[in-house]
């Protein structure tokens, strides 16, 4: 991402980001909906709740597994300290719903890897992935941790009709959704701010997250585009 880019959307250029101590990096960030939980109304959010000293960079992690991995192997690259990293579960079971973890790591056979390396090349941005590349390279901090958000596939879609339909203010998402995107946001901006500048200590219930215990890749993304606000078209497919 351009330089200029980079900063109209709230992210830490790359330059400073990579000399951070501490790193959040966002999974599936777009700049297309302010009102989407991982949108630029998230990166205000997290600007309004950390110091300007610039220990703590903001960046879009969303541009692939490897290409992170490239960018924390760089000749001269300091790793943060500490990174929490933000997205999307992989599995919507609770909509709505806003869990931290710490990054436990864990040994996975070699195909299992291979698949979800195999995910990340053909662009499918997943959290999980992100998280399992990484640790296989070893790029990741002692301190590592991960906030997710349980929103449906379909989510983006149908956030996106509601806007150009200009039914698209909270609580019309709210009664649409099931959940509210602006409660979402909030509590992943408190969540995240709060591990990013006290880590262990911070006042956040914290649950272990483990290789060892992901599902199995060999998935495929789907991505749904809501008719009307009801039904659904356009899928890609996400089986497995």
């Amino acid at each position: 991402m351009p330089a200029a880019l980079n900063s109209a959307l709230g992210f830490d250029d790359t330059s400073v980001a990579i000399n951070a101590t501490r790193l959040i990096g966002i999974v599936g960030y777009t700049p297309v909906l302010d009102t989407f939980p991982l949108g630029r109304t998230l990166v205000r959010m997290l600007r309004a709740r950390l110091p300007a000293d610039g220990l703590i960079a903001i960046e879009n992690m969303t541009w692939g597994p490897l290409h992170i991995v490239q960018r924390f192997q760089d000749a001269g690259a300091i790793r943060p300290d500490r990174l929490v990293l933000v997205g999307a579960a992989s599995t919507s079971v609770t909509p709505g719903r806003v869990r931290a973890f710490r990054w436990k790591g864990g040994k996975l056979p070699d195909q299992c890897v291979q698949e979800r390396i195999y995910e990340a090349v053909t662009g499918i941005v997943d959290i999980e992935n992100t998280l399992v590349i990484g640790d296989h390279f070893g790029i990741w901090p002692a301190e590592c941790f991960v906030v997710e958000a349980d929103m449906p596939a379909n989510t983006f879609g149908r956030m996106v009709i509601a806007d150009s339909e200009n039914w698209g203010d909270d609580a019309s998402l709210e009664h649409h959704l099931e959940f509210s995107p602006a409660r979402m946001r909030e509590e992943i901006a408190i969540l995240t701010a709060a591990l990013a500048l006290d880590g262990v200590n911070a006042e956040v219930t914290l649950e272990d997250k483990m290789a060892t215990a992901i599902p199995a890749g060999g998935r495929f993304m789907r991505t749904r585009f809501a008719i009307r606000g009801s039904g659904t078209g356009g899928e890609v497919a996400r089986g497995g």
